[in-house]
């Protein structure tokens, strides 16, 4: 099963990592769009707490933090997070996969260590499945249904919604909001926030194979999940949508540097280079960030390997990925800074409105 598994793996990422014409940077169907730095975007900083909260929990003596957690112009220091001892008995969590994730969930699962550290630790933690090769209207209904099947524990959710799992997500929160009404932070984990031009890029060889290649465990796709990772469908769906976003939303952000992209990201890392280097082998770093949320940070790691330990989960194809990325203490330190904007014990701007609400 795991050799038939890497096969298709092996195979399923050869397509998706064809040479094809140059990148587009632009659509004339894409909404009109402006570049602007984080507060202009309603965007709060939280690089410097999370960087006090994620520091003391790396055990790497070769990997600095610096190394880990990438500084750039403007983060200002903080002190560690005064957070408290009790975060498993007062919240629980859930983690949501991107794409494709549902069709290898044999072999290697987004967050799979991760959670498992998180049990461990006492905390309730959900693996909400979506459709590997569903379109966002489809996972945010199943996730409607997932989030309404869980038991009547009172404590909130923190949902941590990697790739394309985080606009799955948001559809969810707009489309069902008795669905999410217990959810009080959704940390978006290298999500598409805004999508990416590789999907334009894609969007036909996919269409004609990508969404129609055998794969053990999840249905054929349309090839409407991909458009829904194009920049237009995204800018389009905040333009709708983007104010009646009530949850906060937190941003990790993958950039990795050259060393750290995995040799099976180099192609798409090197393709989006043609329009901004800051990328991690699917997303631009700036459109990984949503607007009126909270920057976490920027992690030296690619799109891939932030969510996913291929040394145990998939040692067969082990050797595509730079696979050193301390995953768990990524999630840890997010959980206590969410904690700490929620209580005020950080003395964060947040006030219980979006990031940018009066």
């Amino acid at each position: 099963m795991v050799r038939s598994l890497g096969a298709a793996t092996g195979t399923l990422l050869a397509v998706m990592g064809c040479a094809s014409i140059p990148l587009t940077p632009y659509s004339e169907r894409m909404p009109p769009s402006v570049m602007v730095a984080l507060d202009g975007a309603g965007v709060d900083d939280l690089r410097g707490q999370y960087r006090a909260a994620l520091c003391p929990k790396l055990s790497d003596p070769t990997r600095p933090c610096d190394d880990v957690l990438l500084r750039y112009p403007g983060e200002i220091d903080a002190a560690a997070p005064a957070t408290s001892n009790d975060l498993p008995r007062r919240y629980r969590t859930a983690f949501v996969p991107g794409l494709f994730a549902e069709c290898l969930d044999g072999v290697a699962r987004p967050f799979g260590e991760v959670m498992e550290g998180l049990r461990q630790r006492g905390f309730d933690v959900q693996f909400l499945q979506v459709g590997g090769r569903g379109t966002v209207a489809a996972n945010a209904e199943r996730l409607s249904r997932a989030f309404a099947g869980l038991d009547h524990d009172p404590r909130p959710i923190i949902v941590f919604a990697y790739s394309k799992g985080l606009p799955d997500v948001l559809e969810m929160v707009v489309r069902y909001p008795e669905a999410a009404r217990q959810i009080v932070a959704i940390v978006s984990v290298a999500g598409a926030v805004n999508g990416t031009p590789l999907a334009e890029d894609m969007e036909d060889i996919y269409r004609s194979i990508g969404a129609r290649f055998p794969m053990p465990g999840c249905d054929s796709g349309s090839g409407e999940e991909l458009r829904d990772l194009r920049r237009e469908t995204r800018l389009e769906w905040w333009q709708r949508h983007g104010t009646a976003i009530r949850v906060p939303i937190y941003s990790i952000v993958a950039v990795p540097r050259p060393g750290q992209v995995s040799p099976v990201l180099s192609a798409k890392h090197a393709k989006l280079s043609e329009i901004d280097p800051r990328n991690d082998g699917q997303l631009i770093w700036y459109d990984a960030i949503a607007p009126r949320s909270r920057l976490l940070g920027y992690v030296n790691a690619d799109h891939w390997t932030i969510t996913i330990d291929f040394d145990k989960q998939l040692p067969i194809v082990a050797g595509l990925f730079r696979d050193d990325v301390p995953r768990t203490a990524l999630v840890e330190a997010a959980i206590e800074v969410v904690d700490v904007t929620r209580t005020g014990k950080g003395g964060s701007s947040w006030n219980g409105a979006p990031a940018g609400t009066p």
